[in-house]
């Protein structure tokens, strides 16, 4: 059902052909997961149709742009970043990525390349990052990218895990050159204890609203859910799967490898699948119904005592393992 939900927005980027009209892209888009959403889709699988239309987007693009610049001058990877690389995305995404090449005297083609892929999806609707994290600013060699990814892992200061928090949960999308030294290079982080104590303050540092007896504390009624319980989350999975020597992308995958590596308790990682599934599911079914441009906000009042309930359990899952983490972690030894 989510291929055939999205296959008309697949064939319509297939058919671009560089003077189409990508302003319609995000409305087709919408279509497409509203129509998930209506078939009971979990945000799980709608995140999948999103990053697989997106993926296909970009992949298009470059190879638009790839026929107007001439063939690439040496094998590349365009990567996707953020909740692209987790295949996470929801219809409020933007747009993160990076380019990797072998060649370093290639830098000047990839300069243009990138200039064209970022203006290209943001026509398209998909904006640039508010941080800066996209091609045309993190565009390096794999020996440089290998070099920076060694300075976060083995140097780490606050600015560097800022950049990691987004750059570290790459994938490749399109190209012929292989990322995986970058994978090796994590695979090794779990080594590295203050690494690994500033991934845990990173963690920890997203509490959720939670006021006296359990009560959630809003801003006029409404809730950010990224800030409020996803983004937590998903950088306490990426925490300990870091520490399980995983290089799983996605959230759920990271909490089961970290489950099965014993980084992190099976109750635990349990806790933490389902209270992403009920947050995603809430903003996913909050998206949808929204009149305006979609967001991260859902309104309490919407919500049935039921899912009201599931809610509160979901916050309460995140603050009980952040304040574990924050216990085995020692996250106020490092500053």
């Amino acid at each position: 059902m989510t291929g055939e939900a999205i296959s008309p927005v697949l064939r319509w980027i297939a058919d671009l052909d560089g003077a189409g009209p990508l302003p319609g892209y995000p409305a087709r888009l919408t279509v497409a997961v509203r129509q998930l959403a209506r078939a009971d889709f979990d945000a799980g699988a709608v995140g999948r149709a999103i990053a697989t239309a997106n993926d296909a987007l970009t992949s298009r693009l470059l190879q638009l742009a790839e026929a107007r610049l001439g063939s690439p001058p040496c094998p590349y990877a365009w990567l996707t970043l953020g909740s692209g690389g987790r295949r996470e995305e929801s219809l409020h995404s933007d747009q993160d990525n990076a380019v990797a090449y072998r060649e370093a005297a290639a830098g000047p083609y990839f300069a243009e390349l990138a200039e064209i892929i970022v203006a290209g999806l943001a026509a398209a609707g998909l904006p640039r990052c508010p941080g800066g994290y996209v091609a045309t600013r993190w565009r390096y060699p794999l020996a440089e990218w290998e070099r920076i990814f060694r300075r976060w892992v083995e140097q780490p200061e606050p600015q560097a895990l800022v950049e990691a928090e987004v750059l570290l949960d790459f994938r490749a999308v399109h190209g012929g050159l292989s990322p995986a030294p970058l994978d090796r290079i994590l695979r090794g982080a779990a080594d590295q204890r203050r690494f690994t104590i500033q991934m845990a303050r990173a963690a920890v540092s997203f509490a959720p609203p939670l006021g006296l007896f359990g009560r959630l504390r809003t801003r006029h009624g409404d809730l950010d859910l990224k800030r409020a319980g996803i983004a937590a989350i998903v950088l306490l999975a990426r925490l300990y799967a870091l520490a399980a020597g995983s290089d799983a992308r996605s959230t759920a995958d990271r909490l089961a490898a970290a489950a099965q590596a014993g980084t992190l308790s099976r109750d635990g990682a349990s806790r933490l699948t389902q209270a992403h599934r009920v947050l995603t599911d809430l903003r996913l079914r909050a998206q949808v119904a929204a009149d305006g441009p979609p967001g991260n906000a859902l309104r309490l009042a919407d919500l049935t005592p039921a899912e009201r309930r599931a809610l509160l359990d979901a916050l309460r899952a995140v603050h009980d393992l952040q304040d574990v983490t924050a216990r085995r972690y020692r996250t106020d030894t490092v500053t």
